[in-house]
């Protein structure tokens, strides 16, 4: 399960078990402390919403040992918690900051996450447009769209021979995608785009889904033996995951996925801080955890497993120089 903790609140230990602790106000006024006991077999991640949560150390060792990701997700940026001298590898490391410098090596890899996601953003908006056909909406204009999205997409891909030229093209066809996205989003919303410094429900929700997954992918390319501060297309800077946040690109469509049908099935709604209220986190994290279990019969694994042997294929392209692909996210 992924625990998900905001506000007020206390995580301790008691045993091989969590300990989450919130004030609530008794009925004579006075502030008591309930407790919520999680065993630590059923945890794989433990998520803290905002600054107002205290955790012991007693806490992060236990979680630490159990290779356990903690993710702080704050309203500016978001921090993974891991002990990452687990995995006793240097040689793949040592290659991965030799090849890393050959800009032939970066634009070919970075390529591939870059397709994942565009391919991968094409084919869930290409899955939300056939239900609203299906409901009986006019939607012939959206495919026609994406038809011509896909068609330049890969027409312009074989142009690209530089990491900044990749750069480019990441973002002007992420920029048309997420005008796409856009018609999906209920109107109330006033969701225009994708805006990491909007306070709105739809943007706080995606910047909570998208922290889920950079704390997955920390923990799978570390378990890899790789390290995630390696940039291939975010450019390198102290304490940045950078191979985090190029990795991951490939799995944002999943994570959208889930912000989406949390948007239509549930009203989305943050607080005074910015923050995603509980039912909202709630909402988000229940769809996201029900994609990341999904299986299709294109994957190996499920979407959830499918990081991680991406993160050992990247490994191995690294070490042996084996084809390295893209995942690419499939919803029908």
């Amino acid at each position: 399960m992924i625990l998900v903790v905001k506000g007020v609140a206390r995580i301790s230990k008691r045993g091989s078990t969590v300990v989450v602790s919130a004030p609530r106000e008794t009925d004579k006024g006075d502030t008591a402390w309930e407790s919520q006991t999680i065993p630590l077999l059923d945890l794989e991640m433990l998520v803290v919403v905002g600054s107002r949560v205290r955790i012991s150390s007693g806490v992060l060792l236990m979680l630490s040992e159990a290779s356990v990701p903690v993710i702080v997700h704050s309203r500016r940026s978001s921090s993974v918690l891991m002990n990452p001298f687990h995995v006793r590898v240097a040689d793949v490391r040592r290659r991965l900051y030799r090849i890393s410098e050959d800009p032939a090596w970066a634009a070919s890899v970075g390529m591939k996450f870059v397709e994942g996601k565009l391919y991968g953003f094409i084919n869930l908006l290409r899955y939300l447009t056939y239900k609203e056909v299906e409901r009986g909406k006019d939607f012939k204009q959206v495919l026609n769209q994406l038809d011509e999205v896909e068609k330049l997409v890969k027409d312009e891909k074989n142009s690209i021979k530089s990491v900044d030229a990749l750069r480019i093209y990441e973002a002007k066809w992420s920029k048309k995608l997420w005008e796409l996205v856009s018609l999906f989003i209920p109107s109330e919303y006033g969701f225009t785009g994708r805006d990491p410094k909007s306070r709105d429900p739809v943007n706080s929700a995606i910047s909570y889904s998208y922290a889920v997954v950079y704390g997955l992918c920390t923990h799978a390319l570390i378990a890899a033996g790789l390290d995630p501060h390696v940039g291939i297309i975010h450019s390198e800077r102290a304490g940045k995951t950078s191979l985090v946040y190029d990795f991951s690109e490939m799995f944002k469509p999943l994570a959208v996925h889930a912000v989406v049908v949390a948007s239509r099935t549930t009203s989305l709604s943050v607080d005074g801080s910015g923050y995603l209220t509980k039912s909202s986190l709630e909402a988000v994290t229940k769809q996201l955890y029900k994609l990341l279990k999904r299986k299709h019969h294109k994957w190996r694994y499920t979407a959830r497993g499918e990081i991680y042997a991406k993160a050992w294929e990247l490994r191995q392209n690294i070490e042996k120089g084996t084809r390295f692909e893209p995942f690419v996210y499939v919803v029908k």
